[in-house]
């Protein structure tokens, strides 16, 4: 079993995402090893976005629904400008349990348990690998 904590840029959790059931990735590399995942945590970063920012927490957890790599023809485009990418692959998933990102677990939290007081949530892809107990203790958090 294989367990992520997947990065997305805020406030998208607070804004809805993710919507129709996808998580979406601008490489297929980084799809490909999401979709070894047995479950998986959402975390909110905490970029800004007109007057909101992101929460810095986990948000939800889910499984994927089909490990299968989609990409569609019209792929969508971050909307902060800075970013400039688009992110044509997606896997299908199924969230278990969905809070207002708001309310997760703190990035302070997240990172007593993973036992890295400078856990940096940003990395290529956006997937953090973590272990079973680690997924176990934030998932009694959640």
């Amino acid at each position: 079993m294989v367990y992520f904590i997947k990065s997305i840029w805020g406030p998208a959790g607070q804004n809805g995402y993710p919507k129709h059931g996808k998580v979406e990735f601008s490489d297929k590399r980084s799809a490909e090893r999401f979709s070894e995942c047995s479950e998986f945590f959402l975390y909110e970063t905490g970029h800004k976005e007109g007057d909101k920012k992101g929460a810095r927490s986990i948000f939800a957890v889910g499984s994927t629904k089909n490990p299968k790599i989609f990409k569609e023809e019209t792929a969508h485009l971050a909307k902060e400008e800075w970013a400039k990418k688009e992110f044509p692959y997606y896997i299908k998933i199924t969230l278990s349990k969905r809070v207002d990102p708001n309310h997760g677990v703190p990035l302070s939290r997240i990172r007593e348990i993973l036992n890295s007081p400078g856990e940096k949530m940003q990395r290529q892809g956006g997937i953090i690998k973590i272990t079973k107990t680690q997924f176990d203790k934030i998932n009694s958090e959640l």
